[in-house]
């Protein structure tokens, strides 16, 4: 838990990680589908669905992207690894995989990103 909080733009954070856990599981299955809005679900299941198809072939590949590898090995483990990039490296995974960043944006109501973006254009 230190190990996480300590470097926050690694993409590493056990905290998050279990904490999605903790809300996928919220309906009694760990599928990588926390309870969602109604409006929510399509693109959901289409994001993250296609993000964990190619997060498996770049693995299969041995090529390396912004998400761990990890999260190739199932949908909850899915959920719970972009869930630690979404927070940790918000601006990359926005970059490499837009419509995943979005519905996470929408379904934590933050956005990363944005944050990063803001920093870096405040004066020194």
């Amino acid at each position: 838990v230190r190990k996480g909080a300590r470097t926050i733009e690694d993409g590493q954070n056990v905290t998050l990680h279990e904490f999605a856990h903790q809300l996928d599981t919220e309906d009694g299955a760990a599928d990588g589908a926390p309870v969602l809005p109604n409006r929510l679900y399509g693109a959901w299941a289409r994001a993250l669905g296609h993000a964990f198809e190619e997060l498996q072939q770049d693995v299969a590949q041995r090529r390396r992207q912004v998400l761990d590898g990890y999260g190739a090995t199932n949908p909850a483990e899915f959920f719970a690894v972009a869930t630690e990039t979404f927070f940790e490296e918000g601006a990359r995974l926005k970059r490499d995989h837009p419509e995943l960043y979005g519905v996470l944006r929408e379904y934590y109501r933050q956005d990363p990103a944005g944050r990063e973006e803001n920093a870096k254009s405040l004066p020194l």
